[in-house]
């Protein structure tokens, strides 16, 4: 454990709170621990310590938010959380065990703030974890409503110098606050660098030091615009330098902060010895161009962020009860009210009330525990929750959210995340070279000394010049966009990660049943054995189960009975009680069929009568062509359950690389000898029976077709109708790789060329300033403009 870091026992201007860094009046307190500006920020700083959690000092310099006027303020303004309906404002999930809420915190300001709140369970007994959205100023609190409330934890916060917002709006408040002072920098730089260049022209067409006082005069107005420049415009970057000094981990900040720093400083001396009237007009301009750089490119990045959650939908499917019969309609059509069919795997897709019990859901996505809750009647369940046993009647009660639902299946609990190297590799690759830019300023500034200014002026150059940010923001730009593009075409990614996956796949591994072929359009069903009475039954049991054989089944004429018991088994079948009868569908073994019973077809049973089912689905649309295409740059595979009896149907797509009759764990272990072997694996299936294939390759594609089932283990989920256009997705995602590479190579060659220029003496800083934003702002607009124009020329409408 660090120490607690003692920067507050002396100070440079006066006696600052060692908890908050505001200054210390005639009010301060103090003692061994050392001063503070109020008792507030003593208890605050106690707290800390006493729970071992004083790292957070050793993280910033004076991180904390003062708790001046916090004893003033009312002690129950959080006793509205009490009330169930405002608390749900902010609950996102509570199954009475677990819940989750998100809290709007505009004091949000930095990496101590990130480090602490994330460390709230260590504070507050109950809170299970905590996840903060620096950039939306939000904080995530995962807990056990039996053991904390959310006012408790709201008040906790609050205690710590964090206060929630406690209204309706607070998401926006929150996000917006961030960007406001973004411009409010950027007015108070623009305004300081206007005036400091009317002081500085006269001088520079003078051509020479102004006379009668008014050079003195100028410089000191320059001087004074310059200081709010540097502690409020530029103070980010210094605060930012200072963390990665104290943490002992370099950033891209650093050799920015440096730069600043040796211009402001040399233009200091120059102003106050009168040797020469500095350089703040380069000061202000640098701070200027640089945050105008920064907001372009959050920009950016909260437009990729606006086309994953907003544009780009998932592509599931829902059964919405109209008129006494199910509609299947698209996720984002669902609106409060209507009353939803969900079967057994299916999501709920929004907070919703059950209409008739029992039954039972499983929150393991939600909260990584796949124990099945009981449900009844008039109780509620949550958006993420997979139905589990039987089939359940919904009213929903809140509007579908995309990016709650794309939260929860990117919550890390579910899988061990792949290895998507890509995204580290601009990081560590500007790490290194933020090293070198250091080394070559030092190197400039010998170079050129004794020349004071000259030197000066070199090395700030030099390190503003070099600064990697164009080299790191390739990677995250490219993929992002990619990853938008993709989605609101019907492919829909985990993560960015998953782009670059795609792009280095050389083998490609099908399911056959709700990949190749489809339960949407009409199956040619063929079943005999049984009774006309049973056959109700068997298809009354068949339209609680998801699998596509099951659905044609269902559809294929009357289900009639209450279903009870249902057990699903993937890769051998169902079984369930329906009007008091026991009804298997499955596998010869599964239902209990004579030894030498045919394997090419599926075996059904009602007691102790047997009988059979012979689908026929038809292939899904331009998959012969989509396959062919494949086949001539990739290793194309049928990996498929199913009996082997359709094998002539499809040799002559697949030639020998066909596998039938396969469980799950044996298309599990054909995947992982297929890596052994040194390949990338791209499986695609509908999830039912090859999760573990899914999980297991290094891109998991899971095809959905008009249901509501999102795999766990999967990387993808691509609509059934979106099939067909593998070749296009995976054509586009080997267009990102070159992008990038384009981008690493240009920015690679914008460095060379400008430090070339910047030792050399022959650009100024205010040069470096003006072409560093530049260098950013060139590599994002190819990167996402590049990929934008390939997504309308590569992908399907």
């Amino acid at each position: 454990m660090l120490a607690p870091l003692a920067h507050a026992d002396a100070p440079l201007f006066g006696l600052v709170c060692r908890h908050c860094g505001d200054a210390c009046d005639d009010g301060r307190v103090g003692g061994d621990q050392g001063v503070f500006c109020c008792v507030g920020c003593q208890s605050v700083y106690t707290l800390l310590t006493n729970e071992g959690l004083d790292r957070f000092y050793a993280c910033d310099i004076a991180p904390g938010v003062s708790q001046r006027g916090a004893q003033d303020r009312a002690a129950d303004r959080f006793a509205a959380l009490d009330d169930r309906s405002v608390a749900n404002v902010f609950v996102e999930f509570d199954d009475g065990q677990v819940a989750r809420a998100r809290l709007a915190v505009p004091s949000l300001h930095c990496a101590s703030c990130v480090w602490l709140l994330e460390r709230l369970w260590r504070i507050e007994p109950g809170v299970l974890a905590s996840e903060v959205d620096l950039l939306r100023q939000t904080v995530r609190v995962t807990y056990r409503p039996k053991e904390t409330t959310l006012r408790a934890i709201a008040e906790r916060m609050a205690a710590l110098g964090y206060e929630p917002l406690v209204t309706v709006e607070q998401p926006a408040a929150a996000a917006s606050s961030s960007r406001r002072r973004l411009y409010r920098q950027i007015g108070v730089a623009g305004f300081a660098f206007g005036n400091i260049m009317i002081f500085s022209i006269p001088r520079y067409a003078n051509g020479a030091t102004l006379e009668g006082g008014f050079q003195r005069l100028f410089d000191a107005l320059n001087l004074a615009f310059a200081l709010p420049v540097l502690l409020f415009s530029a103070a980010d970057w210094f605060k930012a330098a200072w963390q990665s000094l104290r943490t002992r981990h370099v950033t891209l900040e650093l050799p920015v902060a440096i730069g600043l720093g040796v211009i402001f400083a040399r233009s200091v001396i120059d102003i106050v010895s009168g040797t020469g009237e500095g350089f703040m007009d380069s000061f202000s301009g640098l701070v200027l161009f640089l945050l105008v750089g920064r907001l372009f490119q959050q920009k950016t990045f909260e437009q990729m962020a606006f086309d994953r959650t907003y544009r780009s939908f998932f592509p599931l499917s829902v059964r919405l009860e109209r008129d006494g019969g199910c509609d299947v309609v698209p996720l984002e059509r669902v609106q409060p009210g209507d009353r939803v069919v969900v079967r057994p795997l299916e999501l709920v897709p929004a907070d919703a009330v059950v209409l008739h019990g029992p039954g039972a859901v499983d929150y393991a996505f939600v909260t990584g525990e796949q124990t099945p809750v009981g449900v009844e009647a008039g109780e509620t369940v949550h958006a993420g929750g997979r139905v589990v046993g039987t089939t359940l009647r919904l009213r929903v009660t809140r509007a579908v959210s995309h990016s709650q639902l794309a939260s929860l299946w990117a919550n890390p609990l579910l899988r061990v995340p792949k290895k998507a190297w890509i995204t580290d590799v601009a990081d560590r690759f500007g790490l290194g070279f933020t090293m070198a830019a250091v080394g070559l300023a030092l190197a400039g500034a010998v170079w050129w000394w004794p020349d004071a200014g000259m030197s000066a002026r070199v090395a700030a150059a030099v390190l503003i010049i070099a600064c990697p940010c164009a080299l790191t923001l390739a990677a995250p730009v490219t993929l992002g966009t990619a990853m938008g593009q993709l989605g609101q075409r019907g492919l829909h990614l985990r993560h960015t990660g998953v782009v670059f996956d795609l792009s280095r796949i050389d083998t490609i591994a099908f399911d056959k049943t709700g990949t190749l072929t489809t339960s949407a359009a009409p199956v040619v069903v063929e079943h005999g054995g049984l009774s006309d009475q049973h056959w109700p039954l068997v298809r009354a049991a068949a339209a609680e189960s998801v699998h596509p054989i099951s659905r044609a089944l269902a559809h294929s004429g009357e289900a009639r009975g209450a279903v009870q018991r249902l057990l699903e088994t993937p890769g051998l079948g169902l079984s369930a009680t329906v009007n008091g009868h026991r009804v298997r569908i499955g596998s010869a073994g599964f239902v209990g069929a004579p030894f030498g019973a045919r394997t090419d077809r599926t075996h059904v049973a009602v007691d102790d009568a047997r009988g059979w089912v012979r689908t026929k689905a038809p292939t899904r649309v331009g998959m012969e062509e989509t396959i062919r295409s494949l086949s001539r740059a990739y290793d194309v595979r049928l990996i498929s359950g199913d009996h082997d009896g359709d094998a002539a149907r499809w040799q002559p797509l697949f030639g020998r690389a066909m596998a039938f009759r396969q469980s799950p764990d044996a298309k599990l272990s054909l995947v992982r000898s297929l890596q052994a072997d040194g390949r990338r694996v791209l499986m695609l299936g509908d999830g039912l029976n090859d999760a573990g294939a899914l999980a297991a390759a290094d891109v998991g594609v899971a095809v959905s077709d008009q249901t509501a089932c999102v795999v766990p283990a999967c990387d993808a989920i691509v609509a059934g109708g979106h099939v067909r256009d593998l070749p296009a997705y995976l054509r586009y995602a080997r267009r990102a790789r070159h992008v990038i590479v384009v981008c690493f190579a240009l920015s690679v060659a914008y460095n060379a060329v400008g430090l070339a220029l910047a030792l050399a003496g022959a650009l100024t800083p205010l040069a470096s300033a003006i072409l560093m934003p530049v260098s950013s702002l060139t590599v994002i607009g190819i990167s996402a403009g590049a990929m934008r124009w390939s997504a309308r020329r590569m992908l399907p409408a």
